[in-house]
This record gives C-alpha cells, structure tokens and sequence, in this order.
C-alpha cells in the first residue's frame, strides 16, 4: 500500500511532470505527498529567477539582479577567460526554494492531493532526498529524471541515477 510519496523539486518541468503523477498516485490511493526542495546552491541567478518564476518577491529579483551582473568571467595567466562561480546568500536560496515548494504545494493540492507536507533542506541533492525519505517513512520517490543542471547530471551523474541505487522505497524517474 502507498501511504507517503516523497517529490523533490527544483522547479524544473521534470519534477512538475514527476509531481503531475505522484499527486495522481497519491489522490488514487489516498496517499500524502511531501515536497522536497534542496537548496539550489549550484544554480546561477538566472536558472533560480527562471525557475523561481515570476512569484520571487522584488528585493531577491534585484539581488539576483546583481548576482547575475557581476563580472563571471576573469582573464587566467594564460589570456584566457574562466567562469566565475559567484555564490548566493543563503537567505536568497531560501526565499527562491520557498517559492518553489508553494508552486509545487499549490499543483499538488489543485489536483486533490489532501495531505501535504513542504519541507525545505540544504546539502547534496541526492543525500538530502534518500535520507528524507528514510526520515519519512515514504513508501515512494517520485522525480525528475533531470533537473536545472542536466549538463552536470550528464558528466558526474545525475541526482535521479544516485536516488534510485541508494533509496530505500521504491523510486520511480519522470522523463
């Protein structure tokens, strides 16, 4: 029986496609559904703003804004240019991921999911997922076969690969 599903979420159209059949799961068996979002502290300004949507209150857009304005290239000894990676606050990553969970609460309750808890963590995404849903007690992961950074995903592994080998529930992947 299907009593907890855990979706995480980085605002991505695949974990809304992987939160569209977890809220479908959880409404035929009567399931809660936990949202989980890990802090998107590998993501640049403008994946955050893209994937934050248009909901980002006004003083984290400007300071994303900003981020995003800074110089993210230098010139290296050898003449050549090297990105930047340029950190954001963590009350930024907060306010982003709230954002996110309440998108992601308000799809799940439109589709008639009753019971559902939002829960926000920082950390390896992969980690954070597997020992949330050990913590919960879920008898499913749904998710997102890739997030915001399929580019890394594809080169050291994506989160989804590392949830499905080390999850203790059943895990299903949405393309």
């Amino acid at each position: 029986m299907i009593r907890k599903i855990l979706v995480p979420t980085d605002g991505s159209d695949h974990a809304a496609k992987a939160l569209d059949l977890a809220a479908d799961i959880a409404t035929k068996y009567g399931a809660g559904v936990i949202i989980l979002h890990v802090l998107l502290s590998d993501a640049t300004p403008g994946e955050m703003k893209a994937l934050a949507g248009k909901d980002l209150p006004g003083d984290v857009v400007r300071e994303l804004d900003e981020l995003e304005a800074l110089p993210l290239e230098t010139e290296v000894l050898t003449g050549a240019y090297a990105p930047l990676h340029v950190p954001v606050p963590i009350k930024v990553l907060e306010q982003v991921g709230k954002v996110i969970v309440e998108h992601a609460r308000k799809a799940a309750a439109d589709k008639g999911v009753a019971d559902i808890g939002p829960r926000m963590v920082s950390g390896d995404a992969a980690d954070r997922i597997v020992a949330a849903a050990e913590k919960e007690g879920a008898d499913m992961i749904v998710m997102g076969s890739r997030g915001f950074g399929d580019l890394k995903g594809l080169l050291v592994g994506s989160v989804s690969h590392k949830v499905s080998h080390l999850a203790p529930c059943t895990c299903v992947t949405v393309k």
